[in-house]
Protein backbone atom coordinates (compact mmCIF):
# COMPACT_ATOMS: atom_id res chain seq x y z
CA UNK A 1 0.00 0.00 0.00
CA UNK A 2 1.05 3.24 -0.82
CA UNK A 3 -1.35 6.26 0.53
CA UNK A 4 -0.80 9.25 2.79
CA UNK A 5 -0.19 9.14 6.50
CA UNK A 6 -3.89 10.15 8.02
CA UNK A 7 -1.46 9.64 11.38
CA UNK A 8 2.27 10.87 10.71
CA UNK A 9 3.24 8.55 13.92
CA UNK A 10 1.62 5.30 12.32
CA UNK A 11 1.83 3.44 8.84
CA UNK A 12 0.50 0.15 10.10
CA UNK A 13 -2.64 -0.84 7.50
CA UNK A 14 -5.84 -0.04 8.18
CA UNK A 15 -9.13 -3.31 8.69
CA UNK A 16 -10.28 -2.04 5.27
CA UNK A 17 -6.56 -1.94 3.52
CA UNK A 18 -5.60 -5.61 5.18
CA UNK A 19 -9.61 -6.68 3.62
CA UNK A 20 -8.75 -5.34 0.22
CA UNK A 21 -5.19 -7.12 -0.43
CA UNK A 22 -6.81 -10.14 0.77
CA UNK A 23 -9.84 -9.98 -1.30
CA UNK A 24 -7.49 -9.23 -4.53
CA UNK A 25 -6.04 -12.66 -3.33
CA UNK A 26 -2.57 -11.18 -2.73
CA UNK A 27 -0.34 -14.00 -0.97
CA UNK A 28 0.51 -12.85 2.32
CA UNK A 29 4.47 -13.45 1.28
CA UNK A 30 3.75 -10.45 -1.10
CA UNK A 31 2.84 -8.42 0.82
CA UNK A 32 4.53 -5.49 2.84
CA UNK A 33 2.85 -5.83 6.61
CA UNK A 34 2.95 -1.99 6.22
CA UNK A 35 2.14 1.69 4.87
CA UNK A 36 4.23 3.99 3.34
CA UNK A 37 6.64 5.12 4.91
CA UNK A 38 6.94 1.45 5.34
CA UNK A 39 8.46 1.60 9.24
CA UNK A 40 9.34 -1.41 11.01
CA UNK A 41 7.67 -1.34 14.31
CA UNK A 42 5.12 1.55 13.68
CA UNK A 43 2.70 1.61 16.23
CA UNK A 44 -0.50 -0.40 15.27
CA UNK A 45 -3.92 1.12 13.30
CA UNK A 46 -5.93 3.80 14.89
CA UNK A 47 -8.87 5.71 13.04
CA UNK A 48 -7.99 9.32 12.47
CA UNK A 49 -10.21 12.27 12.51
CA UNK A 50 -11.21 13.41 8.81
CA UNK A 51 -10.16 16.84 9.59
CA UNK A 52 -6.67 15.65 11.09
CA UNK A 53 -5.77 13.12 8.36
CA UNK A 54 -7.06 15.68 5.83
CA UNK A 55 -4.26 18.44 7.31
CA UNK A 56 -1.76 15.55 7.39
CA UNK A 57 -2.07 14.33 3.87
CA UNK A 58 -2.40 17.77 2.69
CA UNK A 59 0.99 18.42 4.01
CA UNK A 60 2.52 15.19 3.19
CA UNK A 61 1.35 15.90 -0.59
CA UNK A 62 3.92 19.01 -0.88
CA UNK A 63 6.14 17.77 1.44
CA UNK A 64 6.75 14.97 -0.88
CA UNK A 65 8.11 17.95 -3.47
CA UNK A 66 10.53 18.81 -1.44
CA UNK A 67 14.66 17.51 -1.50
CA UNK A 68 14.27 16.66 1.79
CA UNK A 69 10.97 13.95 1.10
CA UNK A 70 13.20 12.36 -1.27
CA UNK A 71 16.31 11.78 0.79
CA UNK A 72 13.89 10.28 4.03
CA UNK A 73 11.99 7.87 1.51
CA UNK A 74 14.09 7.47 -1.61
CA UNK A 75 16.10 4.41 -0.26
CA UNK A 76 13.66 2.80 1.59
CA UNK A 77 11.23 2.66 -1.01
CA UNK A 78 14.29 1.55 -3.05
CA UNK A 79 15.20 -0.80 -1.01
CA UNK A 80 11.58 -2.28 -1.03
CA UNK A 81 11.67 -2.98 -5.12
CA UNK A 82 14.98 -4.35 -5.37
CA UNK A 83 14.20 -7.26 -2.86
CA UNK A 84 11.84 -8.39 -5.66
CA UNK A 85 11.58 -8.90 -9.19
CA UNK A 86 8.24 -7.17 -9.99
CA UNK A 87 6.97 -4.48 -7.15
CA UNK A 88 3.07 -3.55 -7.24
CA UNK A 89 1.98 -0.83 -5.43
CA UNK A 90 -1.40 0.18 -4.38
CA UNK A 91 -1.66 3.78 -4.18
CA UNK A 92 -4.18 5.66 -2.62
CA UNK A 93 -5.15 9.24 -3.30
CA UNK A 94 -2.06 10.87 -2.95
CA UNK A 95 0.07 8.15 -2.78
CA UNK A 96 0.59 8.29 -6.73
CA UNK A 97 2.22 11.82 -5.84
CA UNK A 98 4.62 10.66 -3.17
CA UNK A 99 6.01 7.77 -5.79
CA UNK A 100 6.34 10.06 -8.35
CA UNK A 101 8.60 12.39 -6.30
CA UNK A 102 10.66 9.96 -4.91
CA UNK A 103 11.78 10.42 -8.44
CA UNK A 104 13.72 6.73 -8.78
CA UNK A 105 15.58 5.75 -11.79
CA UNK A 106 14.30 4.11 -14.60
CA UNK A 107 16.02 1.00 -13.94
CA UNK A 108 14.09 0.02 -11.10
CA UNK A 109 10.70 1.69 -12.61
CA UNK A 110 11.02 -1.14 -15.24
CA UNK A 111 10.34 -3.44 -12.13
CA UNK A 112 7.41 -1.36 -10.78
CA UNK A 113 3.50 -1.37 -10.99
CA UNK A 114 1.00 0.95 -9.78
CA UNK A 115 -2.39 0.46 -9.38
CA UNK A 116 -3.67 3.86 -8.25
CA UNK A 117 -7.09 4.18 -6.87
CA UNK A 118 -8.85 7.83 -6.26
CA UNK A 119 -4.99 9.61 -7.52
CA UNK A 120 -4.47 12.99 -6.70
CA UNK A 121 -0.83 13.93 -8.18
CA UNK A 122 -0.03 16.00 -11.44
CA UNK A 123 0.96 13.24 -13.20
CA UNK A 124 0.88 9.72 -14.13
CA UNK A 125 3.98 7.52 -13.39
CA UNK A 126 6.39 6.77 -15.35
CA UNK A 127 6.08 2.70 -14.96
CA UNK A 128 3.00 0.68 -15.38
CA UNK A 129 0.28 1.76 -13.85
CA UNK A 130 -3.48 1.96 -14.17
CA UNK A 131 -5.25 4.50 -12.84
CA UNK A 132 -8.78 4.04 -11.54
CA UNK A 133 -11.63 7.27 -10.78
CA UNK A 134 -15.07 8.15 -10.03
CA UNK A 135 -17.15 11.26 -11.11
CA UNK A 136 -18.12 11.19 -7.75
CA UNK A 137 -14.95 12.02 -6.63
CA UNK A 138 -14.46 15.41 -6.83
CA UNK A 139 -10.09 15.34 -5.56
CA UNK A 140 -9.28 12.61 -8.15
CA UNK A 141 -11.37 13.72 -11.35
CA UNK A 142 -9.98 17.30 -10.72
CA UNK A 143 -6.07 15.78 -11.54
CA UNK A 144 -7.25 12.93 -13.75
CA UNK A 145 -10.63 13.75 -15.45
CA UNK A 146 -9.93 10.61 -17.90
CA UNK A 147 -8.71 7.90 -15.62
CA UNK A 148 -8.21 4.61 -17.12
CA UNK A 149 -11.13 3.03 -15.69
CA UNK A 150 -14.14 4.94 -14.01
CA UNK A 151 -15.96 3.58 -10.74
CA UNK A 152 -19.23 4.78 -8.90
CA UNK A 153 -17.09 5.78 -5.49
CA UNK A 154 -16.30 8.58 -3.16
CA UNK A 155 -12.70 9.52 -2.47
CA UNK A 156 -12.50 7.24 1.00
CA UNK A 157 -14.44 3.92 -0.27
CA UNK A 158 -12.62 2.58 -3.59
CA UNK A 159 -11.40 -0.76 -1.29
CA UNK A 160 -14.50 -1.34 -0.54
CA UNK A 161 -16.11 -1.47 -4.30
CA UNK A 162 -16.09 -5.08 -5.64
CA UNK A 163 -15.22 -3.49 -9.11
CA UNK A 164 -12.14 -2.16 -7.74
CA UNK A 165 -11.23 -5.32 -6.40
CA UNK A 166 -11.75 -7.03 -9.65
CA UNK A 167 -9.81 -4.26 -11.27
CA UNK A 168 -6.91 -4.57 -9.49
CA UNK A 169 -7.30 -8.53 -9.99
CA UNK A 170 -6.88 -8.18 -13.82
CA UNK A 171 -4.23 -6.05 -12.76
CA UNK A 172 -2.13 -7.83 -10.83
CA UNK A 173 -2.61 -10.80 -13.04
CA UNK A 174 -1.29 -8.84 -15.90
CA UNK A 175 2.07 -7.15 -14.50
CA UNK A 176 2.88 -9.70 -11.54
CA UNK A 177 1.95 -13.42 -12.73
CA UNK A 178 2.50 -12.10 -16.91
CA UNK A 179 1.49 -15.31 -19.15
CA UNK A 180 4.30 -16.49 -20.93
CA UNK A 181 4.63 -16.01 -24.47
CA UNK A 182 5.15 -19.19 -26.62
CA UNK A 183 8.22 -19.71 -27.62
CA UNK A 184 8.45 -19.37 -31.46
CA UNK A 185 10.35 -21.58 -33.54
CA UNK A 186 13.40 -19.75 -35.73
Amino acid sequence: MLTGQSDRSRCALSPVQEEFLEAVALPESMRVASNFPYLHGSATYRPSPLITASVNNTWLYFWSRTRTFRLAYADRVRELIERRQRTLFVAGSCGLELFNNLQLPEDLLRRVSIFAFGPVARRRPRCAHVLVGSPRDSLSIRCFPSPDHLVDSGHMSYLTRPDVRTLCREFLSRVVYPVAEPVRPA
